[in-house]
């Protein structure tokens, strides 16, 4: 697949796996701080899913750069996906400018933007901003094989876009903790958040452009967030001087940031040791990721400068000796993670001297600080992605509940008995995540008795061993975790009454469905060991391949891969309507309005009697939709005992197989336990 190379004047390129430049609605390519962006055609190497879009471009002069003189109007919720790479986090820049004469009032307009799990922006609109021109730069990670950064209009208006980027970004650029201000444990779990630049300052340096970083940052100079001008003087030496110690890269911050600083000054005070202090405007309902940069570039020797930093009214870094990094010069930074102060608007950081030090200085070579996603992976309000997303949007999600149902039948064969083998090391592997109970003995587990419950908190409760189970490979409880990250919910493909099944791959690249037991099902050990034994008996030629087919539905569109079908004559209008009905039922929003396990199976097989067999096409149709709250009644005049599928080949090898496959729906189907 193309990729659109970023091109340098004054730095080594990043070479980044996933690098998408996006110029939305533009007939050509442009060039843009040093970076070449391509048009949104068809014939991209992303694709975009737009209803009721138009391409809008214009020569006008009121455009700030040549990325915002074109872009793409949305009348209806709309999407770009992107296939990513290499999994972690990426850059997704996005550009906004309302062209006038567009045929819409684009200064009105009300954009929201959302990707699976984050909302970036909600209803912003330029009416009440005072700039012509947005950029926002937000850092996701992506743990999936295409990201979807979705555009929907708000009320009753349009959605807009001038540019995106969608660039991968080196592992360890920010890691998953970082010290909390105040006495408070670190903050865990960054990786999992997404986060949004709001503040990228070079202390007492020039404006760096994407020309001058590795990674397409925009460094701006702090002289307007300075509380008092004249408390702070700039100093700066031959960016060649800094030194990068094992750690920090210049994809960590360009050396232009190490080799320019802040230090005091003259502000005209009696106190000799005052602090100087930059103030921001923050919103005080989410906490910020800070990034603190420091370089030594003013003292002669080893020792002589120690500072105190201070983020709000708390103290940050106390007697801080940049001395210890061993040497002058060199590159270092310090991460917190902070709110604002009492709940204000602003947030501000301090360097003032060290009570004790010998002289009376402090210095600040650079400062990042990005908004963290609230619980409900929001950057703006407190609505989640799932409940802003459009059901014309997210009917490609919900296909992960139908793969859920079929994957986790017949894909999962083996992987089912993964949890109950692996739970003997739950509690040393997962200590960390949240607790997993064991499955009680039998089914009903919400009517345990206490003495039950107090036999699985101390980890002794009765199991039945599946040693004669003859699976195949055993995985640990710690390989499953890392295949499915640790069960991340955006691996999600279903659920169920007997727990969730996820999406994973294992180190080897194959692809894999892990069902996770719900210990509050009604389901025990018992259910869960016949389960696992029928399932390692349902072998079907028709089914074998079922998961793959449903994967590339996900991608493909299910309308559009079953018009194909027909089109080829591979499904006839009768099982057609029957699948579909069946899918309808699985892709309901609730859990307990879809199908049990085995309801699926029953009309799946339903479906390929209809499909295969001609003497079917008198039957009524309807005889055996319980699906849609019809009692369950056996099909007649097939028999369990003999093959379903092929009565008029009786035999054959493949009819030995769909006769034991048949038995096994007939014990599936029991709703039992669900």
């Amino acid at each position: 697949m193309p990729f659109c190379r970023r091109t340098r004047n004054l730095v080594r390129a990043f070479s980044a796996a996933d690098n998408y430049l996006i110029a939305c609605g533009s007939p050509q390519s442009i060039l843009f701080q040093g970076q070449t962006f391509v048009p949104d055609s068809p014939e991209s190497s992303f694709m975009l899913r737009s209803v009721g879009d138009s391409a809008f471009s214009s020569s006008s002069s009121t455009a700030p750069s040549p990325i915002y003189q074109a872009l793409r109007i949305f009348t209806k919720p709309s999407s770009y996906e992107f296939s990513i790479h290499q999994q972690g986090r990426h850059w997704v820049r996005l550009y906004f400018h309302p062209l006038p004469n567009s045929g819409h009032d684009l200064n009105s307009a009300f954009i929201t933007v959302i990707t699976e799990k984050f909302v970036l922006l909600n209803n912003f609109t330029f009416k009440n901003e005072k700039d012509s021109f947005l950029f926002k730069e937000f850092l996701i990670n992506v743990m999936a094989d295409t990201l979807n950064i979705n555009f929907v209009p708000s009320n009753n208006s349009v959605a807009f876009v001038n540019g995106i980027e969608v660039v991968s970004v080196p592992d360890g650029l920010i890691s998953d903790q970082a010290s909390a201000v105040s006495p408070s444990p670190p903050f865990n779990g960054l990786s999992e958040r997404a986060l949004e630049t709001v503040f990228r300052l070079n202390m007492g340096g020039p404006l760096l452009t994407p020309e001058n970083d590795t990674l397409g940052r925009t460094w701006e100079n702090d002289q307007k967030y300075l509380h008092v001008n004249s408390s702070a003087v700039n100093v700066s030496v031959n960016p060649g001087n800094v030194k990068y110690p094992v750690g920090v890269t210049t994809e960590t911050a360009p050396n232009w940031v190490y080799s320019t600083a802040q230090v005091m000054g003259d502000p005209n005070v009696p106190d000799s040791n005052f602090n100087i202090t930059w103030v921001f405007s923050v919103d005080p309902d989410f906490n910020y990721f800070v990034r603190l940069h420091f370089c030594d570039i003013i003292s002669k020797a080893l020792n002589e400068l120690v500072f105190n930093v201070y983020i709000n009214s708390d103290i940050a870094l106390a007697s801080l000796d940049l001395s210890k990094l061993g040497n002058l010069e060199v590159a270092s930074y310090r991460d917190f993670v902070s709110n604002s102060s009492n709940g204000s608007t602003t947030m501000s950081v301090s360097i003032g001297p060290d009570a004790v030090a010998d002289i009376t200085n402090a210095i600040l070579n650079g400062l990042e600080i990005m908004k963290i996603s609230n619980d409900a992976g929001s950057l703006d309000g407190e609505s989640s992605a799932a409940g802003i997303l459009p059901a014309t949007l997210s009917k490609k999600n919900k296909m992960g509940i139908i793969i859920g149902v079929v994957a986790g039948a017949l894909a999962a064969v083996g992987l089912i008995a993964i949890f109950y083998c692996c739970y003997a090391t739950r509690r040393s592997k997962a200590s960390a995540h949240a607790p997993w109970l064991p499955l009680p003995l039998y089914g009903n587990s919400h009517t345990m008795t206490k003495a039950s419950t107090t036999s699985q908190k101390s980890g002794t409760a009765s199991f039945i061993s599946l040693a004669s189970s003859n699976l195949g490979r055993v995985f640990t409880f710690q390989e499953i975790m890392d295949s499915t990250n640790k069960f991340d919910e955006s691996l999600l493909l279903g659920v169920g009454g007997f727990g969730k099944v996820y999406r994973g791959m294992l180190e080897d690249g194959t692809r894999v469905a892990v069902k996770r037991g719900n210990p509050r099902s009604e389901q025990g050990l018992a259910e869960f060991h016949t389960e696992i034994e029928m399932l390692s008996k349902l072998r079907h030629r028709h089914l074998v391949n079922i998961a793959e087919w449903a994967m590339s539905w996900q991608k493909k569109g299910m309308l559009e891969h079953v018009m194909d079908q027909v089109l080829v004559g591979k499904i006839n209008l009768a099982s057609l309507r029957k699948f579909g009905e069946t899918a309808e039922k699985c892709l309901a929003e609730q859990g307990v309005d879809r199908p049990a396990m085995g309801d699926v199976l029953w009309n799946l097989e339903y479906v390929l009697q209809l499909e295969e067999t001609s003497t079917l096409s008198d039957i009524d149709e309807n005889s055996t939709n319980h699906i849609a709250d019809i009692p369950l009644t056996p099909l007649q005049p097939f028999d369990n005992s003999v093959s379903m599928i092929d009565p008029v080949n009786p035999g054959t090898d493949d009819d030995a197989e769909d006769a034991a496959t048949s038995a096994v729906f007939s014990q599936l189907v029991n709703p039992r336990g669900r």
